[in-house]
This record gives structure tokens, C-alpha cells and sequence, in this order.
């Protein structure tokens, strides 16, 4: 049985329709800090540079730590890293900042690849 793999890293500068469109001004991050931020974790993820991608994230959520998108990409970020404890504590934080975002998976529900070995 061939088994899907884990959802890749969402688009994190697009905010849902019911946030903020700015994210807040964070102390030692301005605004094009952070978005410059969220762009290179996006990227880092599209390129499969996972672990940079959880470092990014984690910076810019430092500075908008309301983001359940962030949460939701680093979940991701995690669960291609195979940390899935990480990756469902970030999926239930970010399904608590915003239950409606449809894009939070819970990672238990992705199985681990599965290894073959011919012996």
C-alpha cells in the first residue's frame, strides 16, 4: 500500500480572510524583517530545506506569535523532518488560534514512510 506524503509548507504570507492583513510590529523585528522572514521559510520549504525552514518559522513567530499559518507551515516543516510530536503540538496550536484555518492537518493521521528492506 503506497502511502501519501506529508503535506508540504503552506503559503504563510497570505493571512486568511479573518486576520489581521498587517502582523504586529514586534519588538527588534520590523515589518519587512518579518515578511522577509516568512518568505525565506516558504522558500526554504519549497526547496526541502526543512530544518531552515522550522528555524524561520520559529523567528517569525516570535514576532506575530498569533499566526496560525506559521504554525500551521512549521507543523508541516516538522512533519517532513519526522519530529511529529513538534509537528502536532504546532498543528494544535495552530487549530486553537483559529479552528476554521483549513489548512492545519493533524499530523497523527500521516502515517511515517514506510521502508522496505529485501533481505
Amino acid at each position: 500500500m503506497q502511502m501519501r506524503p506529508p503535506p508540504p509548507c503552506f503559503d504563510a504570507d497570505r493571512p486568511p480572510a479573518s486576520s489581521p492583513p498587517d502582523p504586529p510590529g514586534p519588538p527588534g523585528l520590523s515589518k519587512a524583517e518579518f515578511l522577509e522572514r516568512v518568505r525565506r521559510s516558504n522558500q526554504a520549504c519549497q526547496q526541502g530545506e526543512f530544518a531552515l525552514a522550522v528555524r524561520l518559522y520559529s523567528e517569525a513567530l516570535t514576532a506575530d506569535p498569533q499566526n496560525c499559518i506559521l504554525y500551521s507551515n512549521r507543523s508541516a516543516a516538522h512533519l517532513r523532518l519526522g519530529q511529529y510530536s513538534t509537528a502536532l503540538d504546532d498543528a494544535i496550536k495552530a487549530r486553537l488560534i483559529n479552528p476554521k484555518w483549513p489548512k492545519v492537518r493533524d499530523p497523527r493521521l500521516t502515517p511515517p514512510p514506510i521502508t522496505t528492506s529485501i533481505v
